[in-house]
């Protein structure tokens, strides 16, 4: 499992959030309704580039907060039924994905069960990401920001 370490620059998106632990598939749902409302959005800082993005801790229950979205450059004509995010500045350990999406959650498992237990590195109490350009539309690749301290 390849990795590199990058420092990003905060930012402001705005998507679609979705509350719960993902058991029938709510999330491939999410980004078809996302996908169909993305012409919406006024204030893209660049077309066809979205994330996914985690902002919490799943609960007792394993529920979390997912959002489809995309980086704007200001919060002016939010479309109704959307809402805003702030993703602050830090270190992101990356990890490419171009698997199925099905083994999506093995490939997490093993990020957070065998990879960071021996990496020396803590996870930082920041919005883990999804990101999604041209790649995933091209070959079904997307990157994976884990927050580090």
């Amino acid at each position: 499992m390849e990795d590199k370490i990058v420092i990003i620059n905060g930012f402001k998106a705005v998507g679609l959030t979705y509350f719960g632990n993902n058991k029938n598939g709510e999330i491939p749902n999410l980004w078809d309704v996302f996908n169909k409302s993305y012409k919406d959005i006024k204030q893209k800082s660049k077309s066809m580039l979205c994330y996914g993005i985690c902002d919490d801790e799943p609960d007792s229950d394993a529920r979390f907060h997912y959002t489809a979205c995309a980086e704007v450059d200001s919060f002016e004509d939010v479309p109704s039924g959307m809402e805003i995010k702030i993703v602050p500045e830090g270190k992101y350990i990356v990890y490419t994905y171009g698997g199925a999406l099905k083994d999506l959650g093995e490939f997490y498992n093993e990020i957070f069960t065998k990879w960071l237990p021996t990496s020396g590195y803590q996870i930082d109490h920041r919005p883990q990401l999804e990101l999604y350009d041209n790649r995933f539309m091209c070959n079904g690749e997307f990157d994976i920001y884990v927050p580090i301290k």
